[in-house]
């Protein structure tokens, strides 16, 4: 009776112990798929917001789409989840910032005011306070702001 016990307690440890692990294991693939599923949410988001634009003013070009692409520091030591949320949470913060210019004429922007609103700009993200700096800006249909994150000291 003993040994039974003995064997089924072992059983249903192991049982648990298998369960905790893949428990552990899916729960970072739903994290990337969950932040996969955000991105793409926002992307639609933007090309619907696009569509309409277009469809308002097609006799001239105008800006119709932000998009930012956000770079890292080498020196941070963000992981991919957190990479992930401050890549999402920075080009949404750049679209709002920059939303007004959707609809002007690309000839009739203000093509100096664009660095100006983003560049040293800090953000908390997540408790972290992030800095923004512009590499780069490219103003056509559609304006790409390429920006580098790095992470601000904190003032201890």
């Amino acid at each position: 009776m003993k040994r039974i016990l003995f064997w089924s307690a072992i059983f249903i440890v192991g049982l648990l112990l298998g369960a905790s692990l893949t428990a552990a294991l899916i729960g970072g693939q739903i994290d990337l798929l969950h932040m996969e599923n955000i991105t793409l949410q926002e992307s639609l988001a933007a090309m619907d917001e696009q569509i309409q634009h277009l469809q308002e003013k097609p006799k001239k070009r105008i800006i119709s789409r932000i998009d930012a692409k956000v770079m890292f520091n080498d020196d941070s030591d963000f992981d991919d989840f957190e990479e992930g949320t401050i890549q999402l949470t920075v080009e949404k913060n750049i679209r709002e910032w920059l939303a007004a210019i959707i609809g002007q004429g690309v000839n009739e922007v203000d093509y100096l005011l664009i660095p100006q609103i983003i560049d040293n700009r800090d953000i908390e993200i997540n408790g972290k306070k992030i800095r923004l700096a512009i590499r780069m800006v490219v103003i056509s249909d559609i304006v790409t702001v390429y920006v580098i994150t790095q992470k601000v000291p904190s003032d201890l």
